[in-house]
């Protein structure tokens, strides 16, 4: 067998080897396609456990904006491989029946069907033959199977872009001695933000209307090498391949056209809720008409709104009289109120990218901190009542959360002389305004004795 030249590459394919594995392409989808859905599915609830550490760094600084954000881009392309994925399974499931059926059955009789000559003149113009539909079949699954991973290099070319958008602008603060103001992609870099916004609009135009502006004649010229930058940015030569053998023929282009409904309507499916209470209230202030189980370590709740609030470990005070409330350390919040508590605080640890392993680099630790006047500090971030009645003889604690995984204070109250029943517990904070501490007005915890 002979060797063959490809065209525009200097790799040789025996003639027919191509041709043949087309034809068995089938095998290899599903083969892939199985194989990636069993390990997506295995791998949704680990990922999803990780939006809760990726918030709480963004509690850390809003620095960790972009991380988040390329975090939420991450899952919901893996969502969306996962659902074209399954989306393909089926089709080659329906594909493999319909074989299965042409080999027993043969052909659709529309004669045997003895229908009237209206209903039989409609099925064979809307129907036709039946290995015709096999060989629709064969096409949708085939395009669907590329979709899945064109789907998944748009979104992983959304990252690379907005990476590279961030550096943009950081070499122009850089340059023009600016200060980073954003916290996301956009750092309020000025020009360099309005390009990165402008080039990102024009490519995205191009990119949705199958090259558009690669056809008209006044802006072909310009809009090349931004074409050729905007390859570069967004890693487009992992699926530019992909992109152009399914747009250059008819078929292929309207399924183009509906990729971007496509992905819209999976992030619509994945958000629809079904309301069914409809007289049960969907929050309140705890106590009067609702009983917030996230203001209790020892309840089922929702991590996420926990995180940033105070807590206790149980509604109920512990038979030795005591109740224990703990305040995270939020960082972001936190550490401009307690320079304006103690300007004179040193830093306990100093914050960073460290390495402490096999290689060690960099020094986390500060020999020199008061850890008693950090806690001092953080004593007066905060003011707790029962009843109304100030607790300050009562001072903090420092303390890690395991279940939360966040560090904080910890206050352990007592209430040996409270009569049984219930009881108030609220905790008032210190906030930022126009660079004034204030007092905000306060977060009521009931518990019970």
């Amino acid at each position: 067998m002979e060797p063959k030249q490809t065209e525009n590459s200097n790799t040789t394919i025996p003639n027919g080897w191509l041709d043949s594995l087309q034809q068995e392409s089938w095998q290899l989808e599903l083969l892939i396609s199985g194989f990636s859905i069993f390990l997506l599915i295995g791998g949704w609830h680990p990922l999803s456990a990780l939006e809760y550490d990726m918030m709480l760094m963004t509690y850390v600084s809003s620095s960790f904006s972009t991380l988040a954000f390329i975090y939420y881009v991450g899952r919901t392309a893996y969502l969306s491989l996962l659902v074209c994925l399954l989306v393909h399974v089926v089709l080659r499931g329906v594909w493999i029946a319909a074989i299965g059926l042409r080999s027993v059955s043969g052909d659709i009789n529309f004669d045997g069907l003895n229908y009237k000559p209206r209903f039989t003149k409609r099925l064979r113009r809307k129907i036709g033959s039946f290995d015709a539909y096999i060989e629709r079949l064969e096409r949708y699954c085939s395009v669907a199977f590329t979709i899945a991973f064109l789907i998944l290099f748009c979104f992983l070319s959304l990252v690379s872009w907005s990476l590279v958008a961030i550096v943009i602008q950081r070499i122009y603060i850089f340059a023009f001695d600016g200060q980073w103001a954003g916290t996301g992609i956009l750092g309020g870099a000025g020009l360099a933000s309005l390009l990165v916004v402008v080039f990102s609009v024009i490519y995205f135009i191009d990119f949705i209307t199958l090259g558009w502006l690669k056809k008209l004649r006044w802006v072909n010229r310009p809009y090349y090498y931004l074409y050729v930058f905007m390859g570069w940015a967004t890693l487009a030569r992992f699926y530019r391949p992909l992109y152009y053998n399914l747009i250059d023929h008819r078929f292929g282009r309207r399924l183009a056209l509906l990729l971007p409904v496509m992905i819209y309507l999976i992030l619509v499916g994945v958000s629809v809720q079904q309301v069914k209470y409809g007289y049960f209230p969907v929050s309140a202030r705890d106590g009067l008409v609702w009983q917030d189980s996230n203001n209790y370590d020892d309840e089922e709740g929702n991590e996420f709104d926990r995180a940033w609030r105070m807590t206790l470990s149980s509604k109920y005070a512990s038979q030795s009289g005591w109740v224990e409330a703990f305040i995270p350390y939020v960082p972001v919040n936190d550490d401009p109120r307690l320079l304006l508590i103690d300007s004179t605080l040193d830093l306990s640890q100093y914050p960073g990218t460290k390495l402490n392993g096999a290689f060690t680099l960099g020094q986390r630790n500060n020999p020199n901190a008061d850890y008693e006047q950090i806690l001092a500090a953080f004593g007066q971030k905060a003011r707790i009542y029962i009843n109304d009645s100030l607790y300050s003889h009562i001072t903090p604690l420092f303390h890690f959360h395991h279940q939360r995984q966040q560090p904080g204070v910890v206050y352990m109250i007592p209430v040996h002389d409270l009569p049984p029943g219930r009881h108030e517990l609220m905790g008032r904070f210190r906030t930022i305004e126009a660079d004034t501490l204030k007092w905000s007005e306060g977060r009521t915890i009931y518990f019970y004795k």
